[in-house]
C-alpha cells in the first residue's frame, strides 16, 4: 500500500498544531487538531480499503469513507468562515448551506445504494461554496489592506489554502470521467487522484503557516 501525499501533509500539519497548541487553544484553530486526527484516520482507512478490497466488486469503492470526510470538512470549514466573516447575512447563508450539504451527504449515505456520481456532483457544489466564501473573505481583507499586513494574518493563509484546494478539486470533480481514463496517468496515478493530493500539500502547508502566525497575532 503506497504512501499518500495528502496523508503525509496532514500528519505534518497535525504535528505543527500540537506543537503550537498553547497558542491555538484560545482560537478556532484549536479545532484543527481533532479535525486533522479524523481526516488522517479516515484517509488512511480509505487507502487501506481500496487496496484490501480491490479484488472484490464494491459498488461505491471507498466513497462511503470520503462521504464522511466531506461531512466533517463541511462542518469544520463552515464553522471557520462563520467565525471570520462578520456580515450577519453571510453568516446565515453559511449556516443554511452547511446544513443543506450535510443533509444531502447523509441522505446519500442512508438512502442510496449507489451514490458515487451523485457524490462528485455534490462535492462540486461544496467546492464552489467554499471558493465563494474564500472570495468574500479576500474582498473583505483587501479593501482594508492599508490597515494591516495581510500576509501576517493567520486567517489569510488558512483561507488561501482552502481557496486553492477547493477551486482546484472542483475541476477534477467536474472532469472526473475524463481524468479517470486508464491512459491519463502520471507516475502511475489517475489524475483525478493525483490532483487532490498535490493540492492537499498546498492546503495543509497553509494550515501550518496559520498555526505559526497564530502565535504572533490572534486573528479570531
Amino acid at each position: 500500500m503506497p504512501l499518500s501525499l495528502s496523508v503525509i501533509a496532514e500528519l505534518v500539519s497535525l504535528l505543527f498544531a500540537i506543537f503550537y497548541y498553547k497558542r491555538l487553544k484560545e482560537t478556532i484553530y484549536v479545532y484543527a487538531i481533532p479535525f486533522l486526527l479524523f481526516i488522517i484516520y479516515a484517509e488512511a482507512g480509505a487507502i487501506y480499503h481500496i487496496y484490501a478490497f480491490s479484488k472484490y466488486e464494491v459498488t461505491n469503492g471507498n466513497t462511503h469513507i470520503y462521504l464522511w470526510v466531506s461531512i466533517v470538512e463541511t462542518i469544520f470549514y463552515s464553522s471557520f468562515f462563520y467565525k471570520i466573516l462578520g456580515n450577519s447575512f453571510v453568516k446565515r447563508m453559511v449556516v443554511l448551506m452547511a446544513i443543506l450539504l450535510v443533509g444531502i451527504y447523509l441522505f446519500l449515505f442512508f438512502f442510496f445504494a449507489v451514490y458515487v456520481e451523485s457524490y462528485f456532483r455534490i462535492m462540486t457544489l461544496a467546492s464552489l461554496y467554499f471558493t465563494i466564501l474564500s472570495c468574500i473573505y479576500f474582498y473583505k481583507v483587501f479593501i482594508h489592506v492599508e490597515e494591516e499586513n495581510v500576509v501576517a494574518l493567520a486567517d489569510f493563509w488558512m483561507v488561501t489554502g482552502i481557496f486553492v484546494f477547493f477551486s482546484g478539486t472542483s475541476l477534477s470533480f467536474v472532469l472526473h470521467h475524463t481524468l479517470a481514463r486508464p491512459d491519463i496517468r502520471i507516475v502511475g496515478l489517475y489524475l483525478y487522484n493525483l490532483i487532490p493530493q498535490v493540492l492537499s500539500i498546498i492546503l495543509y502547508g497553509c494550515f501550518i503557516a496559520a498555526f505559526i502566525l497564530c502565535r504572533k497575532k490572534k486573528t479570531i
